[in-house]
C-alpha cells in the first residue's frame, strides 16, 4: 500500500492497548497510521466535499 501523505511504503501492523487489539497500516517513512475507522471517515468527508462542490455549481 502507498501512503496517501508521503507516497512511502506502508506495512500492516498490530496495535493494542489494555482492551483492544486492531490492525492498521503504518507508513515506514512518515509514520502515518491508517485504520478502518480513519479510512471510513475520510471517505465520508470526501463524499461531503464532492456534494458541496456539485451543489455550488
Amino acid at each position: 500500500m502507498e501512503c496517501p501523505k508521503c507516497k512511502g511504503t506502508m506495512l500492516l501492523e498490530r496495535f493494542s492497548d489494555f482492551f483492544l487489539v486492531f490492525y492498521a497500516w503504518k507508513c515506514l517513512n512518515c509514520g502515518a497510521i491508517i485504520d478502518r475507522t480513519i479510512s471510513k471517515n475520510r471517505r465520508k468527508s470526501l463524499a461531503a466535499n464532492e456534494s458541496e462542490t456539485v451543489a455550488a455549481r
